[in-house]
C-alpha cells in the first residue's frame, strides 16, 4: 500500500512504496520509462534490501526538500538529493553504489515527489505499473536485512546501542540521523 504524506511548509508530496519481482534490465532504458510515467513528477528508485523502511525513505526526502528550498542542496536535480540522505552520502557515485538498482535487482522501493498529495499518488501508480508486484514488505526491517543495512552502512552495534531501543528501531533512526546530519559533513 502506496504512504502518502505531503512536506510541511512545502507544496511538495512524497508516495513511497514497495515492490517484489521487479524486472529492470536495461537501467536507462528502465529509468527512462520511468522518468515518463511519472512526469511532471519526480522519482527515485532504491534497492529495497538496504532500505531500513518507509521512514527512511520520507525523511530522507523531507530533508531532501528543505535543502533544495533553502539553496543548500548538493545536486541541482532534488531527486538526485533524496538518494544523497537516503544514502548519507555526499557523493553522488558511492550513494548511487549503496542504494542504487541494477538489472538484477528485484526489490524496489519506489519514491515519487509531486506538487500535491493527490500528484504525488497518481504519478506512483503509473509508474508502479513498470515495477511488479506492489509488496510494501520489502521495504520493512528483520533481523536479516538489519545485518546486511549494517555492513552496508557501516554501523556498529555500539551505535546501535547508543541509541537505545530495539535493535530494528535503532538502526532506522540512526540512518534517519546520519541523512539529516549530511549537511554538516560538507
Amino acid at each position: 500500500m502506496v504512504r502518502t504524506a505531503g512536506i510541511k511548509g512545502s507544496d511538495w508530496a512524497v508516495s513511497i512504496g514497495g515492490f517484489r519481482d521487479a524486472s529492470i534490465g536495461d537501467i536507462d532504458g528502465f529509468l527512462e520509462r520511468m522518468g515518463e510515467a511519472v512526469a511532471p513528477a519526480l522519482f527515485q528508485v532504491f534497492d529495497a534490501d538496504r532500505v531500513a523502511g518507509w521512514e527512511h525513505l520520507f525523511f530522507a526526502a523531507v530533508n531532501a526538500v528543505k535543502a533544495h528550498e533553502a539553496g543548500a542542496a548538493i545536486s541541482r536535480s532534488l531527486a538526485i538529493e533524496v538518494l544523497l540522505y537516503v544514502s548519507c552520502q555526499d557523493q553522488i557515485s558511492r550513494a548511487l553504489d549503496l542504494m542504487g538498482v541494477t538489472p538484477s535487482t528485484e526489490r524496489v522501493a519506489l519514491l515519487v515527489l509531486a506538487d500535491g498529495e493527490e500528484a504525488a499518488e497518481k504519478a506512483f501508480g503509473r509508474a508502479s505499473v513498470a515495477l511488479g508486484r506492489e509488496d510494501d514488505s520489502v521495504l520493512g526491517l528483520d533481523a536479516e536485512k538489519c545485518v546486511r543495512i549494517k555492513e552496508t552502512f557501516g554501523v556498529s552495534d555500539s551505535e546501535l546501542e547508543a541509541v537505545g531501543g530495539s535493535e530494528l528501531d535503532a538502526l532506522l533512526w540512526l540512518l534517519v540521523e546520519r541523512g539529516a546530519l549530511l549537511p554538516l559533513r560538507r
